[in-house]
């Protein structure tokens, strides 16, 4: 793979991960689906592996590759909170209830500083209406394990 080919998947990585955390928004302010903390916590994994990969597409060589690791660990962190998510989805009597997530999410700093964005307000267990056949989860659920397969592809190819 060229060079140039390279810093481009790694932004497209970027643009995909920032473009799933703004349909995240919209889902929340157009269509009113308040989000969860593991719903939180998966959108700043998607952050996360977006700026790693941003990152990754800036810089070359060693660089690119440990943004690329980076991305693929923080994308990888995502994947287990995505999974005890469709957990809990497929378990309502493990839902979170009173949850002490929640008090830890809202209580980070960027739930501070932009809560439109990082505030949970919402139920881990709420089933939501499916969108094209999967649970939203789900589908963070593949988005990050695909992010994380990519990612860990790339890291470990010859420049």
């Amino acid at each position: 793979m060229t060079p140039i080919a390279r810093t481009r998947l790694n932004f497209l990585l970027s643009y995909l991960c920032f473009g799933l955390v703004a349909f995240a928004l919209w889902l929340q302010h157009a269509e009113q689906l308040a989000p969860c903390p593991l719903c939180i916590l998966q959108r700043y994994a998607f952050v996360g592996a977006g700026v790693f990969f941003l990152l990754s597409g800036l810089f070359g060589g060693s660089l690119a590759r440990s943004g690329l690791w980076a991305g693929a660990l923080v994308s990888g962190l995502g994947v287990a909170v995505a999974a005890r998510h469709v957990y809990v989805l497929y378990n309502p009597s493990v839902s979170c209830g009173l949850d002490p997530v929640e008090d830890f999410v809202n209580s980070l700093p960027p739930a501070q500083w932009l809560p439109q964005v990082f505030f949970a307000d919402g139920t881990c267990g709420a089933k939501l209406p499916p969108f094209l056949g999967l649970d939203i989860p789900e589908w963070s659920l593949i988005w990050l394990v695909l992010l994380t397969v990519v990612a860990l592809v790339l890291s470990l190819r010859r420049q």
